[in-house]
């Protein structure tokens, strides 16, 4: 695949994100959610080369900040601050590739969550972030444009650029979801929904109305997972309400690969209640599980309440915390603004999760990752005036109304 800067208008977009400290979800689903981050920011950097192995990480109380070997540094604090042997854990970063950040995290700390359970992991992990981000913004301040989220209680930041690949003029997009203190991410710009700092961004580079590849996480999701003999790709769109070429097209380009896949025409259904549903459904066992703890005696009971309430807490209230229900509704779990969009992750066994507890992005799913998305973008080059026949699905979204939702509801 050949890739350089571009100066021509993008007829294709590919977007990438990283939720720090999005780990769990409700279900038994765990994820490396670095993946589409770490693939978008490889591809920006096969245009514009940079070096992003960790050179230095320093720990002053609450606040963490690394740099990079590339010149860039990222700054992130954690709301119950660094114990000392926390900071020393996070010298393992040194020498770490901060592109593939949740991993980053995990060779650091052992193990992270979000929801404010291990804070200091995940503002770690938006340090690292951060700093892969700034050292592309030093080294090329010409040609990555660099933005921040734009929602008050996130401190993550988008960067965008037009590349050529393969001939085909392709905007670019990396962005790390992350809120303050390590508590784990507001996902409500993640894909390609395009509102507040980051909605502008994609503006410049017009990214905003083109059809779109989105890179996601490698997950473990039981009812897909539970039949697998081998880790998958996994092609997902709602042939309703997003951008069918798009599927087809990457469909197309892990088939011409050789590699194991997945494919769902009928993933991301819209206007169902599903966020709003996973919200009351959690509040109701928490309710349930604090009245249980009032009425315990024993101390061997008030522990197994508590552990019960930890698991809910550190898990299953990732599937309800990271995207507002009004977002979900119109762009669902990948942030699918509707017309434009279909996503690329991949789906592990069940052997793999009980191997490593957690998926670990690699290099080589990067790679593959990559492979993929060039063969797809090729192919929808050449396919886009079906692309762009959905794209008036669009219409859907109402940015306007969506940047003052998220104003009102989280920017208290």
């Amino acid at each position: 695949m050949k890739v350089k800067p571009c100066s021509k208008k993008a007829i294709v977009g590919v977007s990438g994100h990283v939720g720090a400290g999005h780990v769990h979800s409700h279900s038994g689903f765990v994820q490396d959610d670095s993946a589409g981050f770490a693939a978008a920011a490889l591809l920006v950097g096969m245009a514009y080369p940079v070096e992003t192995t960790i050179r230095s990480v320093k720990v002053t109380g609450d606040t963490i900040e690394i740099a990079t070997m590339g010149g860039g540094t990222g700054r992130a604090f954690a709301r119950r601050g660094f114990t000392p042997f926390e900071a020393e854990l996070a010298q393992r970063a040194v020498g770490l590739d901060g592109l593939f950040s949740q991993g980053l995290a995990f060779r650091c700390m052992g193990r992270v969550y979000g929801q404010g359970v291990l804070e200091a992991p995940v503002a770690l992990q938006t340090a690292a972030c951060l700093s892969v981000i700034n050292t592309f913004a030093r080294n090329y301040p010409d040609g990555i444009l660099v933005s921040a989220e734009g929602i008050d209680v996130n401190v993550g930041a988008c960067m965008g650029t037009v590349l050529e690949i393969d001939g085909v003029s392709t905007a670019v997009m990396a962005v790390l979801n992350a809120t303050a203190g390590g508590l784990g991410p507001v996902e409500d710009l993640e894909g390609n929904l395009s509102f507040c700092e980051k909605g502008r961004l994609m503006d410049r580079i017009d990214l905003s109305c083109l059809p779109t590849i989105i890179l996601e996480s490698k997950a473990y999701v039981p009812s897909v997972s539970d039949t697998l003999e081998e880790d998958s790709f996994w092609v997902r769109y709602n042939k309703e309400f997003d951008n069918p070429a798009v599927g087809q097209a990457l469909i197309a380009a892990v088939e011409h690969a050789g590699l194991p896949q997945l494919q769902s025409d009928t993933a991301y259904p819209r206007n169902t209640g599903e966020m709003r549903n996973n919200t009351v459904l959690l509040g109701r066992k928490i309710i349930a599980l604090g009245q249980q703890i009032e009425r315990a005696k024993s101390a061997a009971e008030k522990v197994r309440l508590v552990g019960e309430l930890a698991i809910l807490v550190s898990q299953d209230s990732g599937g309800m915390t990271y995207m507002t229900d009004a977002v979900h509704e119109i762009a669902a779990g990948g942030g699918l603004v509707p017309g434009t969009a279909a996503v690329l992750s991949m789906a592990v066994s069940r052997a793999t999760l009980e191997r490593c507890l957690v998926p670990d992005f690699t290099r080589t799913d990067a790679m593959h990752y990559l492979n993929v998305t060039g063969l797809a973008i090729k192919i929808l080059s050449e396919n886009l005036e079906e692309a762009a026949s959905f794209l008036e699905r669009r219409n859907r979204f109402d940015r306007d109304a969506l940047e003052r939702l998220i104003r009102e509801k989280q920017g208290a």
